[in-house]
């Protein structure tokens, strides 16, 4: 039986155990992503990950994890083939020594080992976020805005508190950082102006509350909801279902139009016009009952400070006499709908009651007419008589 060197059997060991971890851990990182078996559907709910999103951050992790598998397996290697000198150097190489670029010393181990510690403590934190914004919060009773900038603000305060523990572990000399603020100083003075302006407005919104999550606004002349309000932007939902991602200094510089920044309580006025000659006091009982009749609007006296239903006269106009309807309603946002409801309401009260909406309308007056147009007149009109007898 011919002889095996157990060296060889080791190197194919160490080698194949590497591949099967490293494509275990590709694996893992794929399904995790999609969710396909139970336990990982179980774990993307616990971690506060929306069905269909990707983990952006466990990519770095098993990135981390690849990169601290091979030389591991490298520096196993050499000690299976009698080099321990060369694997204490390639050890020593990686986790002490390091490359040395300037006065700053890089070492591969503790940048991956920070990379690490930075994926790990992030996804730990997403899923205490999504516990304090979902559980914790709403036994206290506040207001849901309120909740979210609560939870938004905690969600970056803990990045920042794993990014610096990542960088610590990294070996990142803090000392150092004054280099760092002086090069971002420069930055800002060159061109970063305005994302600093939207982070700083961004937490001026978020402690002020001008703007709140759910809020319909308008500014700019594009109007929604506030669906999330993020340290940069802000994103808003249109009527239509489309987002728009305003620059939060925009809504500090801008004048904003909160539709329901202290209730929900909101007017709409609706105009409409009667031809003259028609029963100006009728057409008002009759704008009144429309309103009353509508469930969403305030009748008088419901609640205080609001008043009831109100006709106003507004105008003789060219072609018809003119009012306004002006009404509050409960729900700002549904005041399109119900203006709507309104009009189909006034023009079937007016048709049964026998008011008419006219169409704009004008009287021609000829003081003098010249005679070619009279003359070709009469020819087109053979049978009537003629331009001198109409004289």
């Amino acid at each position: 039986m011919q002889y095996i060197d157990p060296r060889w059997v080791w190197t194919v060991a160490i080698v194949v155990s590497g591949l099967g971890l490293s494509w275990l851990i590709g694996y893992l990182g794929r399904t995790l992503n999609e969710g396909r078996f139970r336990w990982q559907q179980t774990l993307r709910g616990w971690l506060g990950v929306a069905p269909g999103k990707e983990l952006g951050e466990l990519g770095w992790l098993f990135l981390a994890v690849q990169l601290l598998l091979w030389p591991l397996a490298a520096w196993k290697l050499l000690q299976v083939w009698g080099l321990s000198e060369i694997g204490e150097s390639l050890r020593e190489h990686l986790t002490r020594g390091g490359l040395h670029i300037g006065s700053v010393q890089i070492v591969p181990a503790q940048l991956l080992l920070g990379l690490f510690w930075f994926a790990l403590l992030f996804t730990f934190t997403r899923r205490l976020k999504r516990k304090i914004e979902l559980d914790w919060l709403p036994k206290t009773h506040v207001e849901p805005s309120t909740r979210d900038s609560v939870a938004t603000l905690f969600g970056y305060a803990t990045f920042v508190v794993a990014a610096i523990v990542g960088l610590s572990v990294a070996g990142l000399d803090f000392s150092k950082l004054a280099i760092v603020a002086g090069a971002l100083s420069v930055g800002i003075g060159f061109g970063l102006q305005n994302i600093v302006n939207n982070f700083v407005s961004g937490l001026i919104i978020l402690f002020e509350r001008p703007v709140r999550t759910g809020d319909y606004i308008t500014v700019n002349g594009n109007e929604g909801f506030v669906r999330r309000i993020r340290i940069r932007s802000t994103e808003i939902e249109t009527v239509g279902r489309e987002s728009i991602v305003v620059p939060n200094s925009d809504l500090l510089s801008n004048a904003v139009a909160n539709l329901n920044l202290r209730d929900n309580v909101g007017r709409i006025n609706v105009a409409v016009g009667v031809a003259y000659g028609s029963d100006t006091r009728r057409v008002r009982e009759l704008l009144l009952e429309v309103a009353s009749r509508h469930e969403v609007t305030i009748k008088a006296g419901e609640l205080p400070d609001v008043p009831g239903p109100q006709v106003l006269f507004t105008n003789f106009g060219d072609s018809s006499l003119d009012f306004e309807l002006r009404v509050f309603i409960h729900f700002v946002e549904r005041r399109f709908i119900v203006a709507s409801d309104l009009r189909f309401g006034i023009d079937d009260s007016f048709r049964r009651n026998g008011i008419s909406i006219p169409f704009p309308q004008r009287d021609l007056w000829l003081k003098q007419v010249p005679a070619p147009i009279m003359d070709a007149a009469d020819q087109a009109l053979p049978g009537e008589a003629s331009s001198g007898d109409r004289a």
